[in-house]
């Protein structure tokens, strides 16, 4: 393969994992405030099942073929003329929607770059992005997280549910948290004190007979059924935040109900390297797969009950 081309993966057509399939492309071109990364790993998350069913269409600007993939952890191998906060050689991880990272080489905004956490390997830090940046910003910001408040968690054994319920922890705030019997040691463990098994029981019941005026706040990453009960967990006043497809909800007694997207932010990926490196933010993987096996990761998504992150390996080396 010429040094003008690259492995990637992506799709020509919207629909199931098979429909994505190795590529040889060309490598991006970068503009003048822009980093090529040789990306190393490429972390796997619900964003990129999305984007390769067609749930949000076409985005614009884009076409086929598109190359999946919105985080990943790499080299800087060139930046652009304006570029000076990075240098070849840099190791670096970033969260740059919506697509490209699944491939040898991404061209990313030097403003949305960060340094690597100096503790992880890049396969752990490519696993940090996208799930630990959106809990950050839900929690401190959307939901303004404060310490003795106590937050509903859905899914919280899944990759942005493991970042949220450590980042709440720290903030100083009880997580009451659901997951099946399978990861109920796991969850306490990432510092929930509630732990329930919605296979099991009416969750709503449950968390309302031991917090009769509801809780303060509610974070769902799973929309639907499971954002009606969310909400009817929250007290009178209260928040609740979620981050999949917009849908109408009907809010009432004064809660504020806000649809999240995370959004690109190198100072908030910095911040998070301090945590991870401070041994405050722990890193979980359920598998990592090479690149050629992305489709066998978005059908492990899919399917749900991952835990934490799956993460391809696109450095065969690393």
């Amino acid at each position: 393969m010429s040094a003008t081309q690259m492995r990637a993966v992506g799709i020509t057509a919207f629909g199931s994992p098979s429909k994505l399939e190795v590529m040889s492309l060309p490598v991006p071109e970068i503009g003048p405030d822009d980093v090529l990364i040789r990306v190393q790993a490429a972390g796997v998350g619900p964003w990129d099942c999305s984007i390769r069913h067609g749930d949000w269409g076409m985005l614009p600007g884009h076409s086929f073929p598109l190359i999946i993939g919105a985080e990943g952890a790499g080299v800087v191998e060139r930046t652009g003329a304006n570029v000076t906060r990075f240098h070849e050689g840099d190791e670096v991880y970033y969260y740059a929607p919506p697509l490209g990272s699944y491939a040898e080489y991404v061209a990313v905004p030097a403003a949305i770059v960060a340094s690597k956490p100096a503790t992880l390997d890049f396969v752990h830090a490519a696993a940090v992005p996208c799930s630990a940046l959106t809990a950050h910003q839900v929690l401190t910001e959307a939901l303004a997280l404060a310490a003795g408040e106590t937050l509903y968690m859905t899914a919280a054994a899944g990759g942005t549910g493991t970042f949220a319920v450590q980042i709440a922890r720290d903030l100083g705030a009880s997580v009451i948290a659901t997951a099946s019997a399978h990861n109920q040691a796991y969850v306490h463990e990432l510092g929930a004190s509630e732990v329930i098994d919605y296979t099991q029981v009416d969750v709503v019941e449950v968390v309302r007979a031991r917090h009769p005026e509801g809780v303060a706040a509610a974070f769902d990453v799973l929309g639907g059924e499971s954002l009606s009960r969310s909400l009817a967990m929250v007290r009178d006043g209260g928040r609740l935040a979620y981050i999949t497809l917009p849908q109408q909800i009907a809010a009432s007694r004064h809660i504020e109900v806000q649809h999240v997207v995370g959004q690109p932010d190198a100072q908030r990926l910095e911040a998070l390297a301090q945590l991870i490196d401070a041994g405050s933010l722990q890193v979980y993987l359920e598998t990592v797969l090479p690149l050629e096996e992305a489709a066998h990761a978005h059908e492990l998504i899919d399917g749900g009950h991952v835990r934490g992150k799956i993460v391809l390996r696109v450095d065969s080396n690393n």
